[in-house]
């Protein structure tokens, strides 16, 4: 029966009708409740998906041959695979939540199951209400209201979560190479696009891409055509393109068109 429900799509319209100056009182009302359901079931399902030997077997190789302490990731997912797959050993924080000096930075623009949606944000093992921000255009659209954190999902609902995304901003604009895993540009998101775009108006020049997605060439396409970009990698599979070497890899984009 939902086999062919879009997840972003209930996303949207969720986030209209609680938003919408035209909604009812009762329908903002009832939407609001069924976002706040669907927030609290969040960390229940997301967190059964922990790491396991191979997860840890590919993020430790990534650290090893692509990441240096200066670099930052960034994750547009809700779960903590990422987060509890590093080696004990690896120094990383939640860049605009938290500070570690000398460690790795994780960027979540659209949240995480393990941030307590409160002011500050709260990193915990159970966050209840999880911070999340939809992942739609909408997310961008700011309030009227007067307590615009009354309606969750929106940049607006949290300063932190709009310092995520000013953080993220800035290390785009300053970094050589922009790796996206997994990430496959959704039609939807179009505030990520419009940050995208607005990054390399502002470079002397466009960093290289690389793509690791099994629809690598039709994702390097896209970008290809919407912000013509030219020196893009792809890679079909994390676990191959974590055998690569960092070195290797600017070499190969230094000498692309």
């Amino acid at each position: 029966m939902f086999g062919d429900v879009d997840v972003e799509e209930v996303f949207t319209f969720l986030s209209e009708r609680a938003r919408a100056p035209s909604t009812s009182v009762q329908l903002r009302k009832e939407a609001l409740r069924i976002w706040a359901a669907l927030i609290s079931e969040l960390p229940n399902v997301f967190s059964r998906f922990g790491p396991n030997r191979d997860t840890r077997g590919v993020y430790r190789k990534l650290l090893k041959n692509f990441v240096r302490a200066r670099d930052t990731i960034v994750s547009f997912n809700y779960d903590t695979v990422f987060e509890r797959s590093l080696p004990a050993t690896c120094r990383w924080h939640y860049e605009g939540i938290d500070k570690q000096p000398n460690s790795i930075g994780v960027l979540k623009p659209h949240g995480s199951i393990n941030w307590r949606d409160s002011d500050p944000i709260k990193v915990t093992d159970s966050a209840g209400i999880a911070l999340v921000v939809a992942p739609t255009h909408l997310k961008f659209v700011q309030s009227d209201a007067e307590r615009p954190s009354d309606t969750p999902g929106y940049l607006d609902h949290s300063p932190h979560i709009k310092r995520v995304w000013s953080l993220m901003e800035r290390e785009m604009r300053q970094a050589k190479v922009l790796v996206f895993i997994g990430y496959s540009f959704p039609p939807a998101d179009l505030y990520f696009s419009s940050i995208l775009r607005s990054v390399l108006a502002v470079r002397d020049g466009a960093p290289a891409v690389v793509i690791v997605n099994p629809e690598a060439v039709a994702i390097g396409e896209r970008l290809r055509q919407r912000f013509a970009l030219e020196r893009i990698d792809r890679h079909f599979d994390v676990r191959t393109f974590v055998e690569d070497a960092r070195s290797k890899l600017l070499k190969r984009l230094s000498r692309s068109p």
